[in-house]
């Protein structure tokens, strides 16, 4: 919440930039940036346009919020003491921060409807694939031999990764860079740490991961959050240093 008052503070500077009459629209091109300090200020007033959009201050009259950023750099009377306008501040942000909470959850129950419709389908439609009892589903492509990869042992492969209800490639190795070599589980998200562990070297399969079992909430990188995510890699070796 301190945050949040700080920007609406700080919002008295995106005020006045905004003070003639002249405001760009929306399809008007931003200003050459200079220097560090003119991308820094360009960052900070689109994060404070950020804050006021979002909530429950998209609903307040912008006009007005400019009336009174020009009414006090002006030194004109306040229509009440600062005690009350950070009262009233306080009250903006926890309402916006219920209302955040409440559009995030709906959300999540959307996304999770539509995964179990999505897992219930694919299994219906794909007697090979099997659920893991973590939660995420996988596919064996091909199997390959000796024993299976572990925890904290490094191994070698190639992935290929797709946004799951729609199929997008959001990354790869396959053409764009050599095979990985990485540790089992540093750092992996949740799913990719046990799904390694089913795989033997030569094997290929592929992943059906939950969101909750791959970049969560938060997303991570080009990949929002609430993303359930398609998973094909193929192991190349593993290795006991």
């Amino acid at each position: 919440m301190k945050k949040t008052l700080c920007l609406l503070a700080a919002a008295v500077a995106l005020c006045t930039a905004c003070s003639n009459n002249n405001q760009p629209g929306p399809n008007a091109e931003p200003p050459e940036l200079k220097s560090l300090a003119d991308t820094l200020a360009w960052a900070y007033g689109q994060n404070i346009a950020d804050v006021l959009q979002r909530g429950m201050f998209a609903s307040l009259d912008a006009d007005l919020i400019l009336q009174s950023a020009h009414h006090a750099l002006a030194g004109g009377r306040q229509p009440f003491p600062p005690e009350v306008t950070m009262q009233a501040l306080e009250f903006i942000a926890t309402s916006s921060n219920q209302i955040a909470a409440q559009q995030d959850q709906n959300q999540r129950m959307a996304v999770d409807e539509k995964q179990e419709a999505y897992f219930s389908e694919l299994q219906k439609s794909n007697s090979k694939v099997k659920r893991h009892p973590s939660g995420f589903y996988y596919e064996v492509m091909k199997e390959g031999k000796g024993p299976k990869a572990k925890l904290a042992q490094r191994i070698k492969f190639d992935y290929r990764g797709k946004l799951m209800f729609t199929g997008e490639a959001f990354d790869q190795t396959y053409g764009k860079r050599e095979p990985i070599m990485h540790v089992v589980g540093e750092p992996m998200f949740p799913g990719l740490i046990e799904a390694f562990q089913l795989m033997n070297p030569g094997s290929i399969y592929r992943f059906y991961f939950p969101y909750q079992l791959a970049f969560g909430a938060a997303g991570g990188g080009t990949v929002p959050g609430y993303t359930p995510l398609i998973y094909e890699v193929e192991l190349h070796e593993t290795y006991d240093d």
